[in-house]
């Protein structure tokens, strides 16, 4: 509102109102004139419990001390303790409609990062649906939490009673980032009683750490090495158990973490452990189905050899007068004595091998021995996979 705007009525030291509720402004310059208002509350009333403009606000602290401010000057107006002072009355009244339109566009800014903080947590737990490995979706975790706002990021795993670092990340900072992972997975951090991750354990939700520098109980490698000012850590709840922590901060430059970051952290790794127990079940059911698939060629295998096996055993050569074993037959098993690696083989192995040593192809084989090409090609491949031969030509 420019000075041309002004009612009459509104004293020329005041600041602008602030905008209603349908217009949008930067939560920054919300937060200046939430600060003017605070001071300016202070000064008409003598009251310096409220905070002053030195102190830092958010939208939800801001939102808290308007409130407070405005209670304030309604006692002071109903009290009429300046009935004698129409212009301190008159700076009374304005001041408090001006504070009902801050709080107004406090609330707005409030629900406008509600609403990001959650389109936020949904596109990065859709990111992470895509990884295809437990290990592959912990490796993204820290990346896509940073995303949310947060500055470094640590992925630890629960063993027993203690949490191992896994992953981590810090932005233009890859040494950093694996030297928590690596100092994390040394010396692993408590969760006894009192110690903040363990009351993130017990009671299964993320704690905001203020002071972590001055904290006893907080790691004392991380927080040396981090310098952490501040930190957040929340619950990885997946199959009804803690399995895992996330740890956050920012850096020294940045706001210090809030109740909202706190409640933000908590909603993600609400929804992580779900894609956890996702992931772990997709990893378990890939696995089931390549072992049923080496099982079912296992049986496939035995079947072949049981179909393919000569149950009369070998033949014992022509009789006198006899044309069997004629130049047309199928060539007879080899006549030497089999040692070393050829002793590995089956006896249809062999017959095989002795056939390749002939220059035969699959079809041909098959044709000699009365099996299929396909039961050629397995019998080949074993014999192959025993001989350690990369290739029919070195096999022979």
């Amino acid at each position: 509102m420019s000075t041309g705007d002004r009612p009459a009525s509104l004293p020329h030291d005041l600041p602008d109102a602030l905008p209603d509720g349908r217009n949008e402004e930067p939560a920054v310059l919300l937060l200046q004139r939430a600060r003017r208002l605070l001071d300016l509350v202070a000064a008409l009333t003598n009251e310096r419990d409220l905070p002053s403009g030195g102190m830092t606000l958010d939208l939800r602290s801001a939102d808290d001390s308007l409130r407070a401010a405005a209670r304030l000057v309604v006692r002071r107006i109903a009290r009429r303790e300046c009935e004698t002072d129409d212009a301190a009355g008159t700076k009374l009244a304005v001041v408090l409609l001006q504070l009902g339109d801050a709080r107004a566009a406090l609330k707005d800014a409030e629900l406008a990062r509600r609403s990001a903080t959650v389109s936020a947590v949904q596109e990065g737990l859709q990111r992470l649906r895509s990884a295809g490995s437990v290990d592959q979706l912990a490796g993204l975790v820290p990346q896509v939490v940073h995303e949310l706002g947060f500055h470094r990021v640590l992925l630890s795993r629960l063993h027993g009673s203690r949490w191992i670092a896994r992953s981590a990340f810090a932005p233009d900072d890859a040494v950093l980032a694996d030297a928590m992972v690596r100092v994390g997975a040394a010396s692993p951090g408590r969760l006894d009683s009192g110690w903040p991750e363990g009351d993130v354990v017990r009671r299964r939700t993320p704690v905001l750490v203020p002071d972590a520098q001055g904290n006893p109980r907080v790691h004392p490698q991380l927080k040396t090495l981090t310098g952490s000012r501040d930190y957040i850590s929340a619950p990885l709840i997946a199959g009804g158990e803690v399995v895992g922590l996330l740890h956050v901060d920012r850096s020294a430059r940045a706001r210090p973490l809030a109740d909202h970051d706190r409640d933000l952290l908590g909603l993600f790794a609400e929804g992580l452990g779900f894609v956890f127990e996702r992931t772990v079940c997709q990893e378990q059911l890939i696995g089931l189905k390549r072992r049923l698939e080496e099982q079912a060629r296992s049986v496939s295998d035995l079947m072949d050899g049981y179909l393919d096996a000569d149950l009369l055993g070998p033949p014992i050569g022509p009789q006198v007068g006899s044309t069997v074993g004629s130049a047309a037959g199928p060539r007879p098993a080899p006549p030497f004595p089999v040692s070393g690696p050829l002793a590995t083989l089956t006896r249809r192995e062999l017959e095989v091998l002795w056939h390749l040593a002939d220059g035969e192809s699959n079809h041909q084989i098959g044709a000699r021995l009365f099996i299929s090409a396909g039961t050629v090609k397995t019998h080949v491949k074993h014999l192959l996979n025993k001989l350690g031969a990369a290739n029919r030509a070195e096999a022979v």
